[in-house]
C-alpha cells in the first residue's frame, strides 16, 4: 500500500461515507476485525490484512461504489480505466458483493419519511432503532438477528412494499437474478459501479445459456443443439413471468401554458393516477416524468432505451400530451416524432422480441367524428366537461419493427376527449378493461377490441370517439395483475 495515498483519501472522506465503505466490505473482513475501525485508513489496513489490496481494484471500486469518482485521481486511474479493469478480472475474484451494492443501492434511494416507517414495521429491539440509526445500521442489525442474508430478502422486500413499493421490486429483480445465475452455474456478474448496471464477464456464453433455458434464442444467438423443443415452448404466448414484469415510462404533460400557446391539459392527472395503480398491479416497475419539453422527453426515452431489460419481460410507454401530425409535444410546444420516441426501443437488445407496449393520448386531427343513429338502440346524448386533445398524430408513424403495440385514443384525423374532472375517455377505459380482463386470462387485442366497443359508443360534446389499435405483436400477450 502507498501509506500516503491512502491517508490523503482518509482525509477527503467524511464519516457518512466511512461508514459506507464498512458496510460494503461487511464480508471482507471479520466482525471483530470491523468493530476496531473508526476511520477510513483503519479499514484499508484492515483490507489489506486480508490481502484483498493485491490487484489494485478493490479501493477504486469501494470510491465509485459511494460516487467518490473524483478520490480517484489520487490513485492515478479513472472511472473509465476501472470498469474496464472489472470488467476484464476473473469471475473468482473477492470483490464488493452483489448483495453488498443491492442493499447500498436501496439506502441511496431511502428518504427520511421512508426510513421512519421502515422503523416502525420492524421487530427490532428499540434501542436498536433510535433517531441517528442510519438504514445501513438497520439492514446491519437484521442481519445479526438472522432476518436478512442474501437468500434471505423476503422480510426486508416485505416491510419495502409498505413504504417504497419501487425499491421492494429492486429487491425482486436481484433474486431474479441470483436465481437464474444459480441455474446457469452460479457464476455471479460484475458490477458496473459507476451506474450500477449489471454486466457479465461472457455475456455471450452467458446470452446462450439463458437462451437454452428459456427455450429461446437471445439477441440473435443460436446454438447446435440438436435437441427438439418443448411443446410448452412452441406455444403462441409471450412469456410473463419476471418479477419485475418490466419498466413502465408515463410521460404526462399538463402545464403548457407558461412555455407554449396551448391550453393545460386539465383532468391529466386522473389518467395518470390511474395507469400508475393498475401497472403497479401488473408487476410493472412505473417511472413517472411530468411537464417534460421536447429535449426531455427525448432524453428519458433514450435513457429508457438503454437500461438492461435482460430479466424483464415487457416494457411500455404511456404519453399523454397534445401532438401535431406525427409528433406529440413537449410542454414548450415544441415537437417530438412518435417515432422517435419507439425507435429506441427497437434498437434495444435486451428488448428483442419482447413486446414494446406504447399507449397515446391525443388527437390525430382536427375533425369531430359525427354519430349515427341506430334501429332498436339508443344513443347516449349526455354531454359533460370534456375538451379536445389538441392536434394530429398519424398512424403511418407507428414502427414497422416486430413485437410492438400502439394504442392510439382516436382513429386518423379525428379529435380525441378528455375530461377535465375524470380524465380521457381513452386513458380510463383503458385502465378499466385491463384490471376487468387481465384477471380472466383475455389477450392484450381482446382488451383493445372491449375499450373501442365501450369507448365508441358514448356521446361527448354530441360526437363520437373510436380508439385504434395498431401493432406487430408475434404473439398472444396476456398481462398478470393481482
Amino acid at each position: 500500500m502507498d501509506l500516503q495515498k491512502l491517508n490523503e483519501i482518509d482525509e477527503d472522506l467524511i464519516s457518512d461515507e466511512v461508514a459506507q465503505l464498512k458496510f460494503l466490505c461487511m464480508d471482507l473482513v471479520p466482525k471483530k476485525r470491523m468493530e476496531t475501525v473508526r476511520d477510513a485508513k483503519d479499514l484499508f489496513i484492515r483490507l489489506d490484512e486480508q490481502a484483498l489490496f493485491h490487484d489494485g481494484l478493490l479501493l477504486p471500486e469501494l470510491l465509485m461504489t459511494i460516487g467518490r469518482f473524483d478520490l480517484l485521481a489520487i490513485l492515478n486511474t479513472s472511472k473509465e480505466e476501472v470498469e474496464r479493469h472489472l470488467l476484464e478480472c476473473v469471475p473468482s475474484r473477492k470483490g464488493i458483493s452483489t448483495y453488498r451494492k443491492m442493499l447500498f443501492r436501496l439506502s441511496e434511494d431511502l428518504t427520511a419519511e421512508n426510513l421512519r416507517n421502515v422503523k416502525s414495521l420492524l421487530d427490532l429491539p428499540e434501542a436498536k432503532l433510535g433517531a441517528s440509526t442510519s438504514f445501513l445500521d438497520v439492514m446491519i442489525e437484521m442481519e445479526k438477528e438472522q432476518k436478512l442474508g442474501e437468500k434471505n430478502l423476503d422480510e426486508l422486500q416485505k416491510i419495502l412494499f409498505e413504504c417504497h413499493e419501487q425499491l421492494a421490486y429492486k429487491i425482486e429483480e436481484f433474486k431474479n437474478t441470483h436465481r437464474d445465475l444459480e441455474q446457469v452455474g452460479g457464476r455471479h456478474p460484475l458490477q458496473e459501479v459507476s451506474n450500477l448496471i449489471t454486466s457479465f464477464p461472457n455475456h455471450v456464453e452467458m446470452e446462450i445459456e439463458l437462451g437454452r433455458r428459456r427455450g429461446a434464442s437471445v439477441s440473435g444467438l443460436a446454438t447446435d443443439s440438436n435437441t427438439p423443443p418443448r411443446e410448452e415452448e412452441q406455444d403462441l404466448y409471450y412469456s410473463m413471468t419476471q418479477r419485475p414484469l418490466g419498466y413502465c415510462l408515463i410521460i404526462n404533460n399538463y402545464n403548457f401554458e407558461i412555455r407554449s400557446s396551448f391550453r393545460n391539459r386539465t383532468g391529466t392527472e386522473k389518467d395518470k393516477e390511474e395507469l400508475t395503480r393498475v401497472f403497479r398491479k401488473m408487476h410493472f416497475l412505473v417511472e413517472l416524468r411530468d411537464d417534460l419539453q421536447a429535449s426531455d422527453m427525448q432524453d428519458s426515452i433514450k435513457e429508457l432505451a438503454g437500461r438492461d431489460h435482460s430479466f424483464m419481460d415487457a416494457f411500455v410507454c404511456c404519453i399523454l400530451s397534445h401532438g401535431e401530425r406525427g409528433t406529440v409535444l413537449g410542454v414548450d410546444g415544441k415537437e417530438v416524432a412518435i417515432r422517435d420516441l419507439t425507435q429506441p426501443f427497437a434498437a434495444c437488445r435486451t428488448l428483442t422480441s419482447k413486446p414494446k407496449l406504447f399507449f397515446i393520448q391525443a388527437c390525430q386531427g382536427r375533425e369531430a367524428q359525427k354519430g349515427m343513429w341506430m334501429a332498436d338502440g339508443q344513443v347516449n346524448t349526455t354531454e359533460e366537461a370534456y375538451e379536445e386533445d389538441a392536434r394530429t398524430v398519424p398512424l403511418h408513424s407507428i414502427p414497422i419493427e416486430a413485437d410492438f403495440l400502439i394504442g392510439m385514443a382516436t382513429v386518423e384525423n379525428y379529435q380525441s376527449f378528455r375530461h377535465v374532472r375524470e380524465g380521457s375517455i381513452y386513458i380510463q377505459e383503458l385502465c378499466r378493461q385491463l384490471e376487468k380482463c387481465c384477471p380472466r386470462k383475455d389477450d392484450i387485442l381482446s382488451i383493445l377490441t372491449k375499450v373501442n366497443c365501450e369507448v365508441s359508443s358514448k356521446m361527448l360534446k354530441g360526437h363520437k370517439q373510436m380508439p385504434e389499435p395498431r401493432y406487430t405483436l408475434t404473439k398472444k400477450l396476456v398481462l398478470p395483475i393481482d
